[in-house]
């Protein structure tokens, strides 16, 4: 009997404190992904970000309920409870490894903002990670593609595809591309000032997600 393989996919891998999810987090990746043709987006929130030593302000199970109410209307993400299962600090790599071992035949991507791009040479194991993945790159102010460009280290430069190019159309060498989604403005960080100190949020979170910060008191301090 003939069993019928999986049809490959292209499959984004999206990990973040998400501290909260804003929907900076969620239309600007839609976009990206629709133009680079991803069929899903996995976002993968951690129990401990390895780049924040004093950890999230939410706990973990806080911010993993805000991204399974905000998702919910996005039938093209996903949500992973890898990293927030494993507890602990778990690197990138780690998690791309897990991804590739559960869906072997399907391609991982790496999606992540053009604000950590720059600074990827600091991430843990980054060159097996360039080598082994092609990238999404979400714009985030304010590092919109030339500057982005000019902020990367050679060895990164040189894997950075043209401006608007796909997957199916870059230079030989490209695996780092642009998402072309409109800059992301918004920031978790801004979120957690704004939110104690009442400011209008001004629709930056999902309904359902503000309705749960504010049910649970979050961000609200001692």
């Amino acid at each position: 009997m003939n069993v019928e393989r999986p049809v490959p996919q292209r499959v984004g891998i999206y990990g973040g404190s998400f501290d909260p999810v804003h929907r900076g987090h969620l239309e600007p990746v839609e976009a990206a992904a629709a133009r680079l043709g991803l069929a899903e987006v996995l976002y993968v929130p951690a129990y401990c970000p390895p780049h924040k030593p004093s950890g999230p302000s939410a706990p973990s199970h806080h911010r993993f309920a805000m991204l399974a109410l905000a998702l919910a209307s996005y039938p093209r993400f996903g949500l992973s409870d890898f990293e927030v299962a494993r507890g602990g600090t778990t690197y990138t790599i780690e998690t791309l490894r897990q991804a590739r071992a559960l869906r072997p035949d399907d391609e991982i991507v790496l999606v992540l903002g053009s604000d950590a791009l720059v600074s990827f040479e600091s991430w843990r194991s980054w060159r097996e990670i360039v080598e082994g993945h092609r990238f999404m790159v979400v714009h985030r102010e304010p590092f919109d593609y030339v500057r982005t460009r000019e902020a990367l280290p050679p060895e990164l430069h040189a894997r950075l595809a043209p401006e608007g190019a796909g997957f199916g159309d870059a230079p030989d060498g490209a695996t780092i591309f642009w998402g072309g989604n409109a800059p992301v403005t918004i920031s978790s960080t801004w979120l957690r000032r704004a939110i104690p100190a009442g400011e209008d949020l001004k629709g930056s979170l999902p309904p359902s997600v503000e309705a749960y910060v504010r049910r649970h008191r979050l961000y609200l301090g001692s």
